[in-house]
C-alpha cells in the first residue's frame, strides 16, 4: 500500500551570538540585551524543540472512536430557486432554513464543489461534508432589495439566507456553487457587483451552458460555444476568476466521442478545463477518493420534497441516519486519508497522491 508523507520543512535556525559585554559596565554586572535579542533567543528555543511529526504521530492523533470513514458518501445537493412557495424545482423559504438547520444539528459541514474535486477535505474530524449547488444564476439565488434608500442584500433570497447560517454557525463553513446561464442572478445594472461579492466572499461560480440546450444534441463546436459565451460573461466581470465546474443542462452527457470537448476546449482565443462535471439529481456521490468516482459525471441528490420519487434529499438524510447507507466521516487532517479495512480495494491511490493513507480494522 503506497503511503506518502506530507514533508514539512525544517527550519534551520543560526545560533545567536551572546552579546559583548560592554567596557563601561562593571565585571559582576551583566551587559543589557541588545533589543529584539532576547525575543530572538526565546523563538530560537521554541523551533529547536519542535519536531517533525512522524507517520506514528499523525495515525495515532486519529480518533477512531469517532469511525472515520473517508470513503463514505458525499451528498452534492442541487437547488434551483428559492422562493415563498415550494414546487419541483424552487425550495421554499422556509424549508431552505429548515435543509440548512438540520445538516448543522446533525453533524453536516459544507465544503466547496471544486474541493471536493481535488480532494481536499477540511472537514472536522467526526462531521461529513456536504455540498451546495444552485442551477441557473435565478434572480432569487442573490437578490438585491432597496432599503432606506440603499441597495441591500435581500434576506430570503438564498445568498441571504446562507449568509444568516454563516453568522449564526461559524463552525458550518457555508459555502455553495451557483452555475450561471446567460442571465446572471437578474438585475443587470449588479451583476458585476454580485459576481464579485461571491467570490470575495468564499463562494465559487459554475457554467451552466449558455442556451440550456441538451449537450447530448450538440457537436464538438456547439459543446465549446455553449461553455465559452458563459466563461465569457463571467470573465468581463471577473477576469482573473477560473470557471473550473460544469452543470449539465438536463443532465445529459454528451455523446462519448464528444467528452473531451466538454472537459477541456476553446471560444474565441480562451481555453478552459472542466474538473467537475454535474448530472441532476439522483442519489449521493462517492468520495472523491473512491475508484467508482466520475468526475465527468457526477452524481446529485434533488434538494427537493417534491417529484423525487424516493431519491431526495431528505430520504437520503433518513437513510443515512438508519446507517443504512454509509456517509463520509472526515478524521479531521486534510493530509491523511482513513478508511476501514473493509474498502481498501475501492481506494484510488492516484486521487490519494502524496497524502498518507491510514486503514484499519
Amino acid at each position: 500500500m503506497k503511503k506518502a508523507l506530507v514533508i514539512i520543512v525544517l527550519l534551520i535556525l543560526v545560533g545567536c551570538e551572546a552579546a559583548t559585554p560592554s567596557v563601561q559596565t562593571p565585571p559582576d554586572k551583566p551587559a543589557d540585551p541588545v533589543p529584539g535579542e532576547e525575543q530572538e533567543l526565546e523563538e530560537e528555543t521554541q523551533f529547536e524543540e519542535e519536531k517533525e511529526p512522524t507517520e506514528e504521530d499523525i495515525i495515532g492523533a486519529v480518533d477512531l472512536s469517532l469511525q472515520p470513514n473517508e470513503l463514505g458518501e458525499i451528498m452534492i445537493l442541487m437547488y434551483h430557486g428559492i422562493g415563498q412557495e415550494e414546487s419541483t424545482w424552487q425550495r421554499s423559504v422556509d424549508n431552505f432554513r429548515k435543509d440548512l438547520e438540520y445538516m448543522y444539528q446533525n453533524g453536516y459541514r459544507m465544503i466547496s464543489l471544486n474541493d471536493y474535486a481535488r480532494g481536499e477535505i477540511n472537514t472536522e474530524a467526526g462531521f461529513t461534508p456536504i455540498i451546495l449547488t444552485f442551477d441557473d444564476g435565478r434572480q432569487n439565488n442573490f437578490n438585491l432589495i432597496e432599503k432606506n434608500g440603499e441597495m441591500v442584500l435581500d434576506p430570503d433570497c438564498a445568498v441571504g439566507i446562507l449568509e444568516e447560517f454563516k453568522e449564526r454557525y461559524p463552525d458550518f463553513n457555508v459555502t455553495a456553487s451557483f452555475f450561471l446561464g446567460s442571465n446572471p442572478f437578474g438585475q443587470e445594472k449588479y451583476v458585476e457587483d454580485k459576481l464579485k461579492w461571491l467570490v470575495e466572499n468564499g463562494y465559487d461560480i459554475g457554467n451552466h451552458t449558455y442556451s440550456h440546450e441538451k449537450i447530448e444534441d450538440l457537436g464538438p463546436e456547439q459543446i465549446q460555444i455553449e461553455i465559452g459565451l458563459i466563461n465569457k460573461i463571467i470573465h468581463e466581470y471577473l477576469p482573473e476568476y477560473t470557471v473550473e465546474t460544469l452543470a449539465l443542462p438536463h443532465g445529459s452527457n454528451p455523446k462519448e466521442d464528444y467528452i473531451e470537448y466538454m472537459l477541456e476546449g476553446e471560444y474565441e482565443g480562451n481555453k478552459y478545463r472542466i474538473i467537475a462535471s454535474l448530472d441532476v439529481g439522483w442519489r449521493p456521490a462517492y468520495s472523491p477518493f473512491d475508484i467508482l468516482t466520475n468526475f465527468n459525471s457526477l452524481y446529485r441528490v434533488t434538494a427537493s420534497e417534491i417529484n423525487v420519487d424516493g431519491c431526495g434529499m431528505w430520504d437520503y438524510f433518513k437513510q443515512f441516519e438508519q446507517n443504512k447507507r454509509e456517509r463520509f466521516i472526515s478524521d479531521g487532517n486534510p493530509d491523511l486519508v482513513t478508511i476501514p479495512k473493509r474498502h481498501e480495494d475501492y481506494l484510488n491511490m492516484d486521487m490519494v497522491g502524496d497524502r498518507l493513507v491510514y486503514i484499519y480494522e
